[in-house]
């Protein structure tokens, strides 16, 4: 590989710029000799109405993380059909770094652009002149090499053909092209030059241009006249479809505004007692406070029921988990532990009651209220955090919208709510800490034993603590 640079080359002055337009580079110092090499074997096989770019793609210092690496490259002008870039770092000590965070999160099975597969016998090709990483994908190859000279860069240009391999699948190297390619290997540039510009003298350089620019000069008001008519026929086409279109989903929603309009007259006018007000009277966990219009307040009694046994059995057998992190005074790990599984384990003979408060707003939906006084009925129940301190309801929101403002359901709207407020999502760690701290410290009798009694958590702990005591003591 030679060292000098060469950059006076006929394949790169402005008359071939003019004329390989669709072969460009971009990134490159006074060297020129990779564009020159490229418009040699590529212009006979390139099409002309695609295009090939070539980037050089130095890395800053802190650009060495595979997502700090791959926003480089996509930077770059993603306009053209075929793509070569050069990655390097500016600074080659951190060469090894970047090449190790290529290998890790870039390619096939990767983080990062997952699109593209290692070329194993380019890595092997180039092992013993640089340590790079070579990635294609259908259009584009991206090199990267621990440090760039121009020794490299002259290397690099020997295997055009496997970087763009679709434009040589039917249109292998001639004998020329080969030996082009081969004499970068040189230590000297003579060969090199004497090669490229033969290859120049090939093309008839001032004809090409001519020929390229005005082949179908002649037509070219016949063809702009032809896309304009087709375009403005599809625009008249899109209207008529569009207006069809309107046409049917006026007349839809006229007949469907019908129905409903019947259908309402027809609620309004029956005198028996509403569907909702049944449910409310049957369900004896729910407490209506307040109505007026169409919003209803209510608030949900409950057993705390539901919840992800998984998440549950993960974070009560880790006693390093949020469970147990902020525990109140008086009460151990392990006492609480106790607790735990004897309120959500399978074979649990306690139950937590909770409570949670609603607004219904039957022109929208249903809405958590957060921070809220309960009633006097409520007294033996803890308030749901979820509900409570973060107003959050996690995918019960997208229910209650789809109940109540699309099927107008509003007895699955409450229903929904009522599920709500028995849920406790063991994998929110910051509403379960809240929950910890608060469950461990309460004083409200919201632990139900089995008989029906109610104790405070500490109570309930205590009289675990006395029957494991009287177990050992009849054993």
């Amino acid at each position: 590989m030679f060292t000098r640079e060469l950059y006076d080359m006929t394949l790169t002055n402005d008359i071939a710029n003019r004329l390989f337009n669709n072969i460009t580079a971009s990134g490159f110092g006074s060297d020129r000799t990779f564009t020159a090499t490229l418009r040699a074997v590529l212009h006979k096989r390139l099409p002309t109405d695609k295009t090939l770019h070539l980037a050089m793609v130095p890395l800053a210092n802190y650009c060495m993380t595979a997502d700090m690496i791959t926003e480089s490259i996509c930077q770059n002008d993603l306009r053209h059909t075929y793509a070569i870039y050069i990655v390097y770092p500016q600074d080659k000590q951190y060469g090894n770094q970047m090449i190790e965070s290529v290998r890790s999160g870039i390619g096939k099975g990767k983080q990062y652009l997952d699109t593209y597969s290692l070329q194993e016998d380019l890595r092997l090709f180039y092992i013993k002149k640089m340590d790079g990483l070579f990635y294609t994908n259908s259009f584009s190859t991206i090199i990267f090499v621990d440090y760039l000279d121009i020794r490299r860069l002259h290397a690099l240009q020997m295997m055009i053909p496997k970087y763009v391999p679709e434009l040589f699948a039917n249109n292998p190297l001639t004998l020329e092209e080969t030996e082009l390619l081969k004499s970068l290997g040189l230590r000297g540039h003579s060969e090199y030059e004497r090669l490229i510009e033969a290859f120049a003298r090939t093309l008839d350089m001032r004809n090409e241009i001519i020929r390229t620019r005005l082949q179908g000069f002649e037509t070219v008001f016949e063809r702009e006249q032809v896309t304009q008519l087709t375009r403005e026929i599809e625009i008249y086409r899109r209207d008529y479809q569009t207006m069809l279109t309107n046409l049917r989903n006026t007349s839809n929603t006229i007949q469907s505004k019908q129905i409903l309009l019947s259908g309402l007259q027809s609620k309004i006018n029956d005198e028996h007692e509403s569907e909702l007000m049944d449910y409310f009277l049957c369900n004896k966990q729910l407490s209506v406070i307040y109505v007026e219009g169409t919003s209803l307040e209510f608030v949900v009694h409950g057993y705390a029921d539901v919840f992800n046994e998984e998440a549950f059995d993960t974070c009560v057998n880790n006693m390093n988990s949020y469970l147990y992190k902020n525990i109140g005074s008086g009460i151990t790990k392990e006492e609480m532990q106790k607790l735990y599984l004897s309120v959500f384990g399978e074979n649990g003979t306690y139950k937590l009651r909770m409570c949670a408060a609603y607004r219904a707003d039957m022109k929208n939906s249903i809405t958590p209220i957060m921070d809220y006084a309960f009633p006097p009925e409520s007294k033996n129940y803890l308030p749901n955090p979820h509900v409570q301190e973060y107003g959050c309801i996690g995918s019960y929101a997208s229910r209650f919208m789809e109940y109540m403002h699309n099927n107008r359901d509003y007895v699955g709207a409450i229903n929904q709510a009522s599920l709500s407020a028995r849920n406790l999502n063991f994998y929110d760690s910051t509403v379960m800490a809240s929950f910890v701290s608060t469950l461990s410290a309460t004083t409200v009798r919201c632990i139900e034993d089995s008989d029906g009694s109610l104790m405070t958590p500490k109570e309930a702990i205590k009289r675990m603590e006395g029957a494991e005591i009287w177990q050992k003591q009849s054993e």
